[in-house]
C-alpha cells in the first residue's frame, strides 16, 4: 500500500463511508488527530508500551495454581497472593531493559496498594528514575458494571471510580474496565451503557480516558461492545483492542467459537486508543504463529487509531523475559515495515 492509498482510506473511515456514519466522531476523537497526518518517523504511527501482566507469574508465583483460593485471599489478604519473587513496581526496569518508555498497569498485581500513598508514590519514584511512565491501569475484580441489579452496578461504578483516582495519581491517561454482567445481549448492553457514561464523566475531571476491552462474555464480539460504545456515546470513552480475544458468546465454549479477527479489528478500530499486543509463542522468524500483529496493526492504523500498542507476551514455552522481549521485537519490525506501506 502506497501513502496515498493508506491516507484516502483513513480519510474514508474517518467520514464513515466504510464503517458507517456513527464512526466519524469516534475516529476524530483527541486521541486519534493525528490518524490522516503522514508520519515523519515510525514512532508517529504508535508508541510501544510494556503490559505488566508478562511478568504476572513471576509476581503470583504459583498462586494461581488454585484459582479459587486465588480469589479468595485477593479480596481478604491481597499481598498474600504475591508469592513470586518480583515486586510489582520493578516493572519499570524491565521497561527500561526493554528500551520502553510507557509500562501498562494490572491492579490485582498490587491489589492492596490502590489506596497507599506511600507506596503509589514510591512506585512513581521508581518509574520517574528508570524514564518511564505509565499508560493504562487494567482494573480487574471489580465488580460488573453491567449487572441487572442496580445496587451491584452502582457499587462497581464506585469501586472503579476508587481506582480511577489510583490511576490518576499515577498519571496514567487511560482506565481499562470490563463491561461484565448479566442478561441478554441488549439488557447487558443498555446497563453497562449507564454505567460507562458515569464513568466518562468521572474521568473528565481526572484526566483519564476509559477503555474497554473485548475480554471475554459479550466483549469479545467485537460488533456487541462496538454497539456498546456507540450506545454509551461519551467523548471519554473508547476500545482497548485485544489481538486475540475475538469469540462468538465469549470465552469457554467447546467447541471454540471464534469471531473472525479482521472483522473484529475493523469493528472496534474507530473506538480504539490502545491495543493489546496479545502473544503466546514465535517461529524462527520472530513471529507469532497465532496471532497476525501486522493484519493487527494495520487494520487498526486505517481506522484512525494512533495510540499505544502493549506488549502482553502469555504464553508457557518461553520465560516471561524471552517472551517479552520478543514481543516488544515483533511490535517494533511491524511498525517500522507499516512505516514504510505509509512512506513508499
Amino acid at each position: 500500500m502506497n501513502r496515498k492509498t493508506f491516507l484516502t482510506r483513513s480519510a474514508a473511515l474517518a467520514a464513515g463511508t466504510l464503517l458507517g456514519s456513527h464512526v466519524s466522531a469516534k475516529a476524530g476523537t483527541p486521541e486519534n488527530a493525528k490518524a490522516l497526518a503522514a508520519p515523519d518517523k515510525p514512532e508517529d504511527l504508535f508508541e510501544i508500551s510494556l503490559s505488566q501482566w508478562c511478568y504476572h507469574r513471576a509476581i503470583f508465583g504459583n498462586a494461581r495454581d488454585d484459582y479459587g483460593w486465588f480469589l479468595k485471599t485477593l479480596r481478604s489478604d491481597p499481598d498474600a497472593v504475591l508469592k513470586g519473587d518480583l515486586d510489582p513496581r520493578d516493572v519499570v526496569v524491565k521497561a527500561r531493559e526493554l528500551e520502553v518508555s510507557v509500562v501498562d498497569l494490572v491492579n490485582i498485581l498490587w491489589f492492596g496498594r490502590g489506596d497507599d500513598a506511600a507506596w503509589l508514590a514510591e512506585f512513581k519514584k521508581r518509574a520517574d528514575g528508570e524514564g518511564v511512565r505509565f499508560g493504562v491501569l487494567m482494573c480487574d475484580e471489580l465488580g460488573k458494571i453491567g449487572a441487572s441489579d442496580p445496587v451491584e452496578r452502582r457499587k462497581a461504578v464506585q469501586n472503579h471510580i476508587q481506582w480511577m483516582d489510583t490511576a490518576a495519581s499515577l498519571e496514567c491517561r487511560f482506565l481499562r474496565v470490563n463491561a461484565y454482567g448479566d442478561g441478554s445481549y441488549l439488557q447487558l448492553c443498555r446497563n453497562a451503557a449507564e454505567s460507562l457514561r458515569a464513568l466518562g464523566e468521572a474521568a473528565e475531571s481526572r484526566g483519564l480516558h476509559v477503555l474497554v476491552e473485548n475480554h471475554g462474555h459479550p466483549s469479545s464480539n467485537a460488533a456487541w461492545l462496538a454497539m456498546l460504545l456507540e450506545m454509551a456515546e461519551h467523548p471519554r470513552l473508547g476500545a482497548f483492542t485485544d489481538f486475540d480475544n475475538f469469540f462468538m458468546g465469549g470465552w469457554g465454549h467447546v467447541p471454540e467459537r471464534r469471531y473472525d479477527t479482521l472483522q473484529g479489528m475493523l469493528d472496534l478500530a474507530p473506538y480504539t486508543r490502545a491495543v493489546s499486543a496479545k502473544s503466546y509463542d514465535f517461529d524462527s522468524d520472530g513471529n507469532e504463529p497465532k496471532v497476525d500483529f501486522e493484519l493487527c496493526l494495520r487494520t487498526a492504523l486505517q481506522g484512525g487509531f494512533r495510540g499505544l500498542a502493549s506488549a502482553e507476551y502469555e504464553g508457557e514455552r518461553l520465560s516471561e523475559d524471552e517472551g517479552t522481549r520478543l514481543t516488544v521485537a515483533l511490535l517494533r519490525k511491524a511498525r517500522r515495515k507499516l512505516f514504510r506501506e505509509t512512506n513508499a
